[in-house]
């Protein structure tokens, strides 16, 4: 009687200890682990207009800066993702995957607009090539940043602005100017 006793308490703690191991191979950080966000800030000359256009921030997350999203949405590679505002709001999407979803991670006032995105809904990426682009309501571009994208690291504290040159975005008008972007990685 006290061996199969013996044997089920372990059976038991053997159960308990697998349960437990296995919830923490979920995307999800485990326990102790702190969750990543990369936050983004967008300025334009003008005021954020999603009447007459479209407003990208696309996101590479390959780990190869040769070959970051460039400023031509039909070129975009099936590894990108992206947050679009439009006159619905804004939509985050992987481009291999085809379908929009509603993003809740991102406001605008004025001439900024302002996105956060969770580096666990990104893959938990080393690194992260980012372009912004303003577009027509066609997707023809008007604006993109003038190195065609910029690299951050995903280590915490990390930051950085790149700067655009002022009145390059042709038809689009001072609302999709693009003045510069602002890229941290931070803690919820």
């Amino acid at each position: 009687m006290k061996k199969i006793l013996v044997l089920l308490v372990m059976i038991l703690g053997l159960v308990v200890l697998f349960s437990g191991c296995v919830r923490w191979l979920e995307p999800e950080p485990g326990p102790g682990e702190t969750e990543y966000q990369l936050e983004m800030t967008v300025e334009v000359a003008g005021q954020i207009n999603t009447d007459d256009g479209i407003y990208y921030i696309v996101l590479d997350t390959d780990e190869d800066s040769a070959d970051g999203p460039g400023d031509d949405i039909s070129f975009w590679e099936d590894n990108f993702y992206y947050v679009k505002l439009d006159s619905m709001g804004f939509y985050f999407a992987q481009v291999k995957d085809d379908s929009e979803s509603i993003f809740d991670g991102g406001s605008f006032s004025g001439n900024k607009l302002q996105v956060t995105i969770a580096l666990s809904d990104l893959e938990d990426p080393n690194s992260v090539d980012i372009n912004v682009l303003t577009t027509d309501l066609g997707n023809d571009t008007y604006d993109y940043l003038d190195n065609g994208y910029f690299t951050i690291s995903t280590e915490l504290g990390f930051k950085e602005t790149e700067d655009d040159s002022p009145d390059d975005s042709g038809d689009g008008g001072v609302d999709y100017d693009i003045v510069n972007v602002t890229a941290e990685i931070t803690t919820p």
